[in-house]
């Protein structure tokens, strides 16, 4: 890809993304009690043991928001990660960006919430130099 071509990324709509956080609690959950069973199920580490589950299963990438009267538009710094691995769930109010492949053996998954509702409808979206561009 030059870096002047952009390419499609596919969406899925939705009413809610509540179930994509669900399942990743879950995982990092599932995670965060191997790793306390792992230190002999002692010491009250709840949070430490979340948090490091939480960096060796997930990479959060950058995300940048702006807001104008007329649009939203956001960036999120993709890198490596092919445009058809990307799955991406849209709801008026937030999204999801997820992908079990990339450089890293690490899950993408980031979520977001958008300043305003938006018209899922007449979002525009691509993929361009490494960057997930959404327009709404």
């Amino acid at each position: 890809m030059n870096s002047h071509e952009s390419l499609a990324v596919p969406v899925r709509v939705a009413e809610s993304i509540v179930d994509e956080i669900d399942d990743m609690y879950d995982l990092i959950t599932e995670r965060a009690y191997e790793i306390f069973r792992q230190r002999g199920g002692t010491a009250t580490l709840d949070l430490e043991d979340w948090l490091t589950a939480e960096r060796e299963l997930l990479f959060k990438p950058e995300v940048d928001v702006q807001e104008n009267a007329r649009t939203i538009t956001v960036r999120v710094r993709l890198g490596k990660i092919r445009p058809l691995d990307i799955q991406l769930l849209l709801t008026p109010d937030a999204m999801v960006i997820q992908s079990e492949h990339g450089p890293t053996p690490k899950k993408l998954f980031r979520t977001g919430q958008f300043p305003r509702r938006i018209d899922v409808g007449k979002v525009e979206i691509k993929y361009e130099n490494g960057f997930l561009i959404l327009t709404a």
